[in-house]
């Protein structure tokens, strides 16, 4: 039988990936309650009078705040179970969860971002919110890797890496839950589900690579966030035509 491992899932991942949306489905259908680090941070950002990106420049120079949210996040880790926590960290501070990374196209996430725009998250275009986005998530992996000495993009850290580009919610979250359960069973699941649209545009870029056969697997390598299809360009292909919503894949 596997070890004892807490039932607490952790939602990290791409700004625009939908971590909010998919945890309240989650929340819903497991009933475990939503613990949110953006919703503490905006409340220390407002708190502060500052936006939250204003808030990330603040935390490069001064550690208190993350300071606050850290503590916090590694005593939820050990005092509580059956809770979904929506932050980015968290995987790092709650070593016994069940770590998601959902991953978006960074101009879906960026569309997403502009169609909700925040009150504290002015886009005038979206351009600027692909820009925004990009600066946010720079000065986020720098900060991670300074502070924490952690890559936040090292897919090696997550039990499961979920592409939420062109996909409802509903269904990523279904993903994660059947996931979750083989994880507390003690059962193999596969690591990674990717939107067969985001991979056919990244075979297309790859069209002079030979593919291997129609019966090799999806496989994928991973560098800073960027996925490069390695094979099983055939089976994208079919997917897309039946029009498959998640197709699993390995990494390299």
């Amino acid at each position: 039988a596997p070890a004892y491992v807490k039932e607490i899932v952790t939602l990290s991942g791409d700004i625009g990936g939908g971590k909010s949306s998919v945890a309240r489905i989650l929340s819903a259908s497991l009933g475990y309650p939503i613990i949110s680090a953006g919703g503490m941070q905006r409340e220390i950002a407002t708190s502060m009078g500052l936006t939250t990106l204003q808030l990330n420049e603040q935390s490069a120079k001064d550690r208190s705040v993350d300071d606050r949210i850290d503590a916090y996040t590694k005593m939820l880790g050990e005092t509580r179970d059956h809770i979904i926590v929506d932050s980015r960290l968290a995987w790092h501070f709650i070593p016994p969860a069940f770590k998601v990374f959902l991953s978006v196209d960074p101009l879906v996430g960026a569309e997403r971002v502009f169609g909700a725009s925040r009150s504290e998250e002015h886009h005038h275009s979206l351009e600027h919110a692909v820009e925004n986005n990009r600066s946010r998530t720079q000065l986020e992996t720098t900060r991670f890797r300074a502070l924490y000495g952690i890559e936040l993009r090292d897919y090696r850290n997550y039990d499961l890496i979920v592409d939420t580009s062109y996909v409802a919610p509903e269904t990523v979250a279904a993903t994660i839950e059947q996931a979750f359960a083989a994880r507390n069973r003690g059962q193999a699941h596969a690591q990674v589900w990717m939107c067969p649209q985001r991979l056919a545009a990244m075979a297309d870029a790859l069209a002079g690579a030979g593919g291997r056969g129609d019966a090799a697997p999806v496989t994928l390598q991973a560098t800073d966030g960027q996925f490069v299809v390695v094979s099983g360009r055939e089976a994208i292909a079919k997917a897309l035509a039946q029009g498959v919503a998640l197709l699993p894949a390995s990494l390299t």
